[in-house]
Parts: C-alpha cells; structure tokens; sequence
C-alpha cells in the first residue's frame, strides 16, 4: 500500500494538481472567510444603526409623553408603548433599576441598565451590547438615558438576531457546500491542465523510448520551438544529433582501424606463409623477415598512434608541462626527418628564429611536428622542397612547414585532421601512412590552447601553420 501511494504521488501529474488544489484552496478559504466577517459587519453595522435610530425615535415620544401626562413617567411610559409600534423592536423602559413596562414576549426579560449604562449622558448616542435569549439567538440591545424630572428613565430596544443570524446561517451553509465542490471543480480542472500541459512532455518520452543506436537519426516532434518545451526539444535533438555524429564516426573509426590493421596483418601472415612453405635459402628467409619487420613496425605505429588518441579521448592523457627552447625541438625535429628527405630525394630548409622560451609538453609537440615533416615529405615528389620557419609574434609562436608538393584541393582541406582520412588512399598506405599523423597533431595543438590551419592549392604545395601560446 505505502509502495502504492509512494509511486502514485511521484507522479509529477499528481504533484502538480496537489499543489495546485493546496494554493487554490488555501486562497479560496481566505478570500471565502475575509467575504464572511465582510457581510457579518455589514449585517451588524446596519442593524446597529437601524436600531440606534428606533431608540432616538421611541426616547422622543416617551420623553414628549412623560410631558403630557405632567411628569407621570408611568403613564408616559405605558402610552409610549401602546402607541408605538416598531417591526422585530421590543422596548423595555426603567426608572433606576426598576421596570416600569415592557414589550418584550412572554418569556424573556430585559436585563436592568446597570451601574454602566447609568453613567451614559443624555443626548449621547445609544449604548448598544449583545445580550442572550430570545430563544437562543441573542439580541442585540440599545439603551439610551432619557432626562424627565423626578429622576433617571432608561429606555432600552432590543431586536432579535435571528435575522442576522439566519441570513449568516444561508452564506455559511453555502460555502460549506460551495468550498467543497469548487475544490473537486479546480481538481479536475487542474487535472485536465496539467495533463494537457505534459502532454508533449509524454510524447516526447514516447518518441524518446523508440530512439536507440540504430536510429538516432530520427529527431523529436516539436510542435512550439518558442515555449519551454519545445526548447527541450530542440536541445535534445541537438543533442541525438551529436550522438548520431559520435555513433558515426565511432563506426567508421572502427571501421578504418580495421581495415589499416588488416593490411599489414595479411602481408606478415603471407609472406610467414610462403617461407615456411618449403624450403628455402638463406636470401629468401631474409627477404621475407625483412617485409615482416617493416609491416610490424607499421603496426606498431598504427597501435602507438590509437592508443595516443583513445587516451586523448578519454581525457587519460596529462600535459608533461616543462619549460624549454621550441627553436631547439623544432631543430631536432628537422635533422631527424633530413634523412627521410635525402633518402626521398627532397631538400629540407629550416628558418629558425631567436631562442623562444614555451612552456608545453615537450614529448607531444616533438610529435606533433615529426608528424608535420614526415606528411610533408611523403607528398612532395623528388626535386622538390619542405621549408620550416618558426617566428615568435606577440604572445604565441608559429610554426609553418610548407612544402612544393601536389597540394589539396579546397574542398578537402577541412577533412585531412580526420582520422584514418586520406586523399590518396594507395599512395598513403604504400609509404606507409596510417591517416592518423594530423589528427594527432591537431590534438596536440589544441590540448596547448592554440591551433593548426591549413592553406593549400592543387598543384602548388601545402603549408600548415601551427600556433602555440607562450
């Protein structure tokens, strides 16, 4: 049962329509009880005043017929009460403590005027107060001094509030049946909003449950891109499209790994095939080691270089920070691909500049620009030339290494930092190329806070331009 209520009220439906009757409720009990004492006041004000005005009128004729019957305040009294008559407005007249007639109904009395009400002056507003009886209703009492000669006469008017009391009685017995059928009306009112409100939110989760790896191209209905909802929308689809990107390139990462692997595994497993075949001479068997050590060597570049950006990936690679001369590096870097060069037949210059002093990962930034080199190299046929020129400028360093090699064509330049990408596949793997150098070396440049660019024409050579903060 408590598993039943728990799931029932961790319904966002239900807490929101229960907020909503709490709120609604909470201001229809105030609004109903301030709109009660409102009409109460108002019954009481204008019964006080209704009966102010009685008791003026009845202490007139009373005092007028005291006159008349030369000072005798009872028979002034007696004639006063047969003569006047006042709807629901019973008189009760005092002389001191003592009665002298009423109006009042068999049964009930009128209380005396007391010590208190002596005290009230004449020709000052009634005295009024709520007394009890009258059939258990109350009345409301107004006593007012009237001066006679021969002593003090108190005349006092009472009205029942039984009319008040009844028509307070009606407004009460409203709300309490109008309270709680407004607040079933709001409940369902609110239900039906609040399940009208989330129903985008529902489709949408219904939408979101078909969406798995195999479809995420499929995006989310958005029926109101300006509301809140349908920015949710828009940003969970911005996000599937990311997702459906990353699934992408994933698949074809693996994809290109594979077959990059494949290669070189085939030609160690063929050619340890063939020796191993018969017998063969000493040349043979080396022949034959001789390719299986260059194709395991290119594997072994191919793994280096995933296994580099699978950590990169994963954030599990931290910059080895030191401070050094990047004119130094680049200088190393350039006598180590000089025999690259020679053996190619293409000439390396290198500009160098002052000593720059940069704080970076010296181990990554060697590879970054070996990997710059050695692309250089391997596209620029015999004859021609790769040039180095690093300049330090106001805050950063550049590197630029160009070459006079076949160039690119513009609408491939922004694709040659994609992994395994390459614009002559076969010539790529025949030098053996991985399609993984300048994906790296965008890495790198990025992991130090600057960047690489590429400027190239088909026909004219390629330069790559590196930028590091100092």
């Amino acid at each position: 049962m408590f598993l039943r209520n728990h799931q029932m009220f961790s319904s966002v439906r239900v807490r929101l329509t229960a907020w909503h009757l709490v709120v609604f409720g909470t201001l229809l009990i105030t609004f109903s009880a301030f709109i009660y004492i409102l009409l109460s006041r108002n019954l009481f004000s204008r019964l006080d005043k209704s009966l102010s005005n009685s008791t003026w009128t009845a202490a007139e004729i009373l005092q007028g017929e005291i006159v008349e019957n030369g000072g005798n305040v009872a028979a002034g009294a007696a004639e006063t009460l047969q003569e006047l008559h006042l709807p629901n407005v019973y008189l009760s007249i005092f002389q001191g403590d003592r009665l002298l007639s009423s109006t009042l109904p068999d049964g009930e009395t009128a209380p005396p005027p007391g010590a208190l009400l002596k005290s009230n002056p004449a020709n000052q507003a009634p005295a009024l107060v709520t007394v009890g009886g009258f059939e258990g209703n109350g009345a409301r009492l107004a006593v007012v001094n009237v001066p006679v000669p021969g002593g003090d006469v108190f005349l006092e008017a009472a009205e029942p509030l039984t009319e008040v009391g009844g028509q307070l009685e009606s407004i009460r017995r409203i709300f309490y049946l109008g309270l709680p059928a407004a607040l079933l009306i709001a409940g369902l009112g609110g239900l039906l909003l609040v399940k009208k409100s989330l129903s985008p939110v529902v489709e949408m989760s219904r939408q979101a449950e078909r969406i798995g790896a195999s479809t995420l191209h499929e995006r989310l209905h958005v029926r109101n891109s300006d509301d809140e909802l349908g920015r949710l929308a828009s940003v969970f689809n911005e996000l599937l499209s990311r997702l459906d990107r990353s699934f992408v390139s994933m698949r074809d990462f693996v994809a290109d790994a594979s077959h990059e692997l494949r290669t070189p595994l085939a030609i160690i497993r063929g050619e340890a095939d063939v020796a191993l075949s018969q017998d063969r001479d000493v040349v043979e068997y080396r022949e034959a080691l001789a390719i299986i050590q260059d194709e395991s060597r290119r594997l072994s570049r191919i793994v280096d270089d995933l296994l580099a950006l699978a950590r990169a990936d994963a954030g599990q690679r931290p910059l080895n920070m030191e401070e050094f001369y990047l004119n130094d590096l680049v200088e190393e870097c350039c006598r180590s691909a000089r025999v690259l060069a020679i053996a190619r037949g293409v000439a390396l210059e290198f500009d160098s500049a002052p000593d720059i002093n940069i704080r970076g990962d010296q181990d990554l930034l060697k590879r970054l620009v070996m990997n710059l080199l050695d692309n250089a190299i391997k596209y620029t046929p015999a004859g021609g030339s790769v040039s180095v020129e690093l300049r330090r400028q106001a805050h950063t360093a550049s590197i630029k290494v160009s070459d006079t090699g076949v160039g690119i064509n513009a609408e491939y330049a922004g694709q040659v930092f994609q992994r395994f990408y390459r614009v002559n596949k076969s010539r790529s793997r025949a030098d053996g190329g991985s399609g993984l150098g300048l994906s790296i070396a965008k890495w790198v440049a990025e992991a130090h806070k600057g960047s690489i660019e590429l400027d190239s024409k088909p026909g004219s050579g390629s330069t790559f331009m590196v930028s590091l903060p100092l």
